[in-house]
């Protein structure tokens, strides 16, 4: 498990740490990683790397901690369900590690956390189910795991390159313009992380 700290020299070293990461699995690949790697190009020891992370998989865990997290503090402070302002919120979010998730969105090896992003975004967004039949209820479970995929396939889409040099906000239009009818029946979930 990764440790936290306040102190303002184990910031310095864990945001070493984590830039030394990315650059090294954007140039080798996660699975040939090694502490030994990381330790040399973050300029630290070996106990300096123990002291912040028990494995290289902790670094991948706290990017995706500090995502979940991320999206749960932005929209705890909103009161009603604004899709403008929940993109700009995930914008905000992304753009605080934007080599991290243009990495996760090119090398197909990291698929568990492309999903994770994607159950994080569901788990944000509920469709109201407390009305209408049980078969109306299985349609909105529907709708909104395809509204939060859609969400997620818009960003990685544009993160690996995949539309060319399309623009972010224009990325974020066309899925608004595409979502228009089901983002009318989603409100933020109160569900925790």
């Amino acid at each position: 498990m990764y440790k936290t700290s306040d102190d303002r020299r184990f910031r310095k070293n864990k945001k070493e740490i984590r830039r030394a990461f990315i650059d090294l699995v954007t140039e080798k690949g996660f699975e040939k990683l090694t502490i030994s790697e990381i330790t040399k190009r973050a300029d630290i020891n070996r106990m300096t790397f123990y002291s912040h992370y028990e494995s290289i998989d902790d670094i991948f865990l706290e990017f995706f901690d500090d995502m979940k997290a991320g999206i749960a503090e932005a929209v705890s402070h909103e009161q009603v369900f604004n899709i403008d302002r929940l993109f700009e919120l995930l914008n905000e979010i992304m753009m605080k590690e934007i080599d991290f998730y243009r990495l996760v969105a090119r090398d197909h090896r990291l698929a568990q956390f492309r999903a994770g992003f994607k159950d994080a975004i569901r788990k944000l967004l509920r469709i109201d189910l407390t009305q209408g039949s049980h078969e109306a209820y299985n349609r909105r479970l529907v709708l909104s795991d395809l509204t939060a995929s859609c969400i997620t396939q818009s960003y990685l889409g544009w993160l690996s390159g995949e539309y060319g040099d399309i623009s972010l906000d224009e990325v974020t239009g066309i899925t608004k313009e595409m979502l228009s009818d089901q983002l009318k029946n989603i409100h933020y979930s109160q569900l925790g992380f």
